[in-house]
């Protein structure tokens, strides 16, 4: 009797999870009033604008540090450069497509030696790059369901993610 073994495929598995994390942030941006887009919500609440510039932050630094580019950027800073792209709703979605495609060509392009590499994140707390590539893209489901509980405030209680 022969038996075989077949291995799991992370980085297909990965780039899955990041088309379908985007499609459900993608329908939470579009689900925002216009209006209440870069609104803030009183205390040190962060604007669905701003939020969405920190999740795609993190995946295009992840991005680079997966073509050997890591930087030793800090979050804040990753976060700013990305606030213009995120200005607005058609920016924010165009941008986070972009992101999530670069992210998965790079990822579909590293050597296993690559994804086991040690490194420093934005947030400096030393792991694998794949490590920080998966939380990368969960970091996305992150910051959705921020822009869920915005979307309560406002008094919608739809799941547009999932299609209402």
């Amino acid at each position: 009797m022969s038996t075989t073994t077949q291995g799991i495929d992370a980085r297909a598995y990965l780039t899955g999870w990041l088309t379908g994390l985007t499609g459900m942030y993608q329908a939470d941006i579009r689900a925002i009033p216009e209006d209440k887009w870069n609104a803030t919500f009183g205390g040190c609440t962060r604007p669905a604008s701003e939020l969405t510039a920190d999740a795609m932050s993190l995946l295009l630094w992840c991005t680079q540090a997966l073509k050997g580019n890591a930087s030793g950027e800090h979050e804040t800073d990753l976060t700013d450069k990305a606030k213009a792209d995120c200005a607005t709703k058609d920016g924010a979605a165009a941008s986070l497509q972009n992101a999530a495609e670069a992210f998965s060509q790079a990822l579909a392009g590293a050597s296993d030696e690559t994804l086991n590499q040690v490194v420093t994140p934005p947030w400096q707390m030393d792991a694998p790059l794949f490590a920080i590539a998966q939380i990368a893209v969960s970091h996305l489901w992150y910051h959705d369901g921020q822009l869920n509980y915005i979307q309560c405030l406002l008094g919608d209680d739809k799941i547009h993610w999932m299609g209402d």
